[in-house]
């Protein structure tokens, strides 16, 4: 089993393989690390898996501004992503009252996640490209990240749905 801890500094990629689909991976050095689809073009409901588990994300109001996230096949969610009216501050909400902040910005650092304490745990950058990729990098070691691994999951589930935000508000 790979630990994200393991990964510190080094870069990990957002791949979508296949622009008809709506699924994409988590590459790093060694392979893939985890994926995830939506199950159709519309949803806001997505499953992940890596890391030797398999979640559910699904946005949990109407609003967008609630998201659970389900062990894949339980109707009752285990955490909880809360953002503010406009998107620009999150908390992370797990098991045992831990949390973790987030900061959502826009084009070239689309989400960072911070520990209770302020240290910065990930960040997200886009690297504008043909492909238009995202990278993340694990910048500190934590506990919290690698009992939870699916967080690196969320944050681009968040930047995916911000993004589609955006769209809508411009068209």
């Amino acid at each position: 089993m790979y630990l994200l801890s393991n990964f510190v500094g080094e870069t990990l990629t957002f791949n979508q393989p296949s622009r008809l689909k709506r699924e994409f991976e988590l590459v790093s050095s060694k392979g893939v690390l985890a994926t995830m689809v939506f199950p159709s073009l519309f949803s806001t409901r997505v499953e992940t898996e890596g890391f030797e588990g398999k979640w559910e994300i699904k946005q949990l109001s109407i609003w967008g501004r609630e998201h659970g996230i389900y062990k894949l096949g339980y109707h009752l969610p285990f955490a909880k992503y809360v953002s503010n009216f406009w998107r620009t501050k999150g908390t992370i909400e797990l098991p045992k009252g831990a949390r973790l902040n987030c900061k959502a910005g826009h084009l070239q650092k689309p989400f960072d996640v911070f520990s209770s304490k302020g240290k910065l745990l990930l960040s997200y950058s886009n690297k504008f490209s043909l492909k238009g990729r995202t990278m993340v990098t694990i910048n500190e070691r934590s506990e919290l990240i690698d009992n939870y691994p699916w967080i690196v999951m969320l944050g681009w589930y968040v930047v995916l749905m911000n993004r589609r935000g955006r769209a809508r508000a411009a068209g």
